[in-house]
């Protein structure tokens, strides 16, 4: 089985750092749709240092919508273990929206994955991450999902859920809990749009 490692950039040193230890057959570079000119040097040494024996891709993404940037990496994740790869996943560059929305779109896709890892800046170790799940019922995301397509009261959603008024306002209430709905209007949270990705 190969491994597949993609990665948020920044500085090279990082990603050259996973790329001795896992030795890859694929890198898929998450760059910024405003990345520094550092992140685009760094992006050419890759190239020019392992571009003849790795696939090197890059993968722009927003530079500061971290939903977004799960949905993206989750995307990818998708795709690579639809290939039949294992899949190590590397959030130590980039700017914090993209790094963080890099680490939830792995745990929207736990199941497929290999590693979660981070490159301690100052030891140069690679560092395991837990690999976490967002741990919601399939009738939680559903209330999610339809207050992200419109359902703005109870009767909606226990209507269009097909479950009881009384059992939705429990579920509502766990999820205020949770911080995936706002503590006090019925809308979802940008947690909770990451937790349905």
């Amino acid at each position: 089985m190969e491994t597949t490692l993609i990665s948020t950039i920044y500085d090279v040193e990082p990603v050259m750092i996973c790329i001795t230890k896992f030795s890859p057959k694929k890198v898929i570079l998450l760059t910024e749709d405003n990345g520094s000119d550092v992140m685009k040097e760094s992006e050419e040494t890759l190239a020019n240092a392992f571009g003849r024996f790795i696939d090197i891709k890059s993968q722009e993404t927003v530079s500061n919508d971290p939903v977004k940037i799960a949905s993206a990496v989750a995307k990818a994740i998708e795709k690579e273990k639809n290939f039949g790869n294992k899949i190590v996943v590397n959030i130590s560059g980039g700017e914090r929206p993209q790094a963080l929305g890099t680490l939830f779109g792995a745990y929207s896709k736990h199941q497929f994955l290999d590693r979660i890892i981070f490159v301690d800046n100052s030891t140069k170790e690679v560092v395991d991450l837990p690999i976490l799940k967002y741990g919601i019922s399939s009738t939680k995301k559903e209330i999610l999902k339809c207050l992200i397509d419109g359902c703005n009261s109870v009767k909606k959603l226990s209507t269009e859920i097909n479950i009881s008024r009384g059992m939705t306002y429990n579920h509502i209430r766990e999820l205020r809990d949770m911080g995936l709905i706002d503590k006090e209007l019925l809308e979802i949270t940008t947690a909770g749009k990451l937790a349905i990705i």
